[in-house]
């Protein structure tokens, strides 16, 4: 009897939903190698401050993972990801932050208007193309980042919330990615060019399912501020108010102060779900 009210009990607990989680991971690269053609920045520090935020609106500290420099190489990222991936479950929260060097990458399956694919750049993906040694395959495009976070959407459900974060240029005016008049730059003017690479153009615009925050416009420089990038010092000035925050006023924040504390014109792009826009997003 003992015995079948244990195997009862387990069953029940097997079977009874599991309470929502807030998950994050979160990538900073500031240390790139040098031999890759990039820049230092500060990408590492942003690690700390958006933790500190994350903790501040309801994320353990257990279910926060990071990755910092040398960590976040092409396959840390991806396993990762597919980690993260896995273990979600309907509800659960997962907030992605990328903070690190950013380069347009030739468009190979023709689905953007000017024929270039935005990147996140890995500890281990140099800037420049050379044929049969690297021809960017360890570039993170936005295709791929896409494939994870429809995946993403189907595990968490309806009921769950991803928000994702990418302090990067994707790319800028000749700055590339040095120090501008003592202000630093996320990334590249330089384009990765894949020789006959591109395809004809096929543009679609698919409706977003996710809150997907990006510093700066596809053309424009993405500037650090107080040895962060702008992006995630924004989003730490509100870090007390986040979870009282429509999508709209979020949206209104961030690029207000962005175009406050940057000496250039950089655009925050916010996009999100049209019903989001005025629901608190955390």
């Amino acid at each position: 009897m003992k015995r079948a009210f244990l195997l009862g009990c387990l069953l029940l607990f097997l079977l009874a939903p599991q309470a929502a989680v807030r998950r994050a991971l979160v990538i900073g690269i500031g240390a790139y190698p040098t031999s890759g053609g990039w820049a230092q920045i500060h990408g590492d520090k942003d690690i700390d401050v958006v933790e500190k935020m994350l903790l501040k609106n309801g994320w353990k500290s257990k279910d926060i993972y990071h990755l910092r420099n040398e960590q976040a190489t092409y396959s840390a990222i991806c396993n990762e990801m597919e980690k993260m991936i896995s273990i979600a479950q309907p509800g659960d929260f997962i907030y992605i932050h990328f903070s690190g060097h950013g380069q347009q990458i030739t468009d190979r399956d023709g689905d953007e208007e000017d024929g270039f694919d935005e990147a996140w750049i890995p500890y281990d993906a140099p800037m420049q193309y050379l044929k049969g040694e690297y021809e960017g395959q360890r570039h993170i495009t936005d295709d791929r980042l896409n494939g994870w976070l429809h995946r993403m959407r189907k595990r968490v459900g309806q009921g769950g919330q991803i928000v994702v974060v990418a302090d990067a240029c994707h790319s800028g005016d000749g700055t590339r990615g040095q120090e501008e008049e003592g202000w630093i730059v996320r990334g590249t003017s330089d384009n990765f060019v894949i020789p006959g690479g591109k395809v004809a153009r096929k543009h679609t615009d698919y409706p977003i399912e996710w809150v997907s925050i990006s510093a700066c416009k596809p053309y424009q420089c993405n500037y650090e501020y107080r040895g962060m990038g702008s992006l995630t010092y924004a989003l730490s000035e509100v870090s007390g108010q986040l979870g009282s925050l429509t999508g709209r006023q979020l949206q209104q924040h961030i690029r207000t102060t962005v175009k406050n504390v940057v000496p250039r014109t950089q655009t925050p792009v916010v996009d999100m779900p049209e019903e989001q826009r005025d629901n608190v997003i955390f």
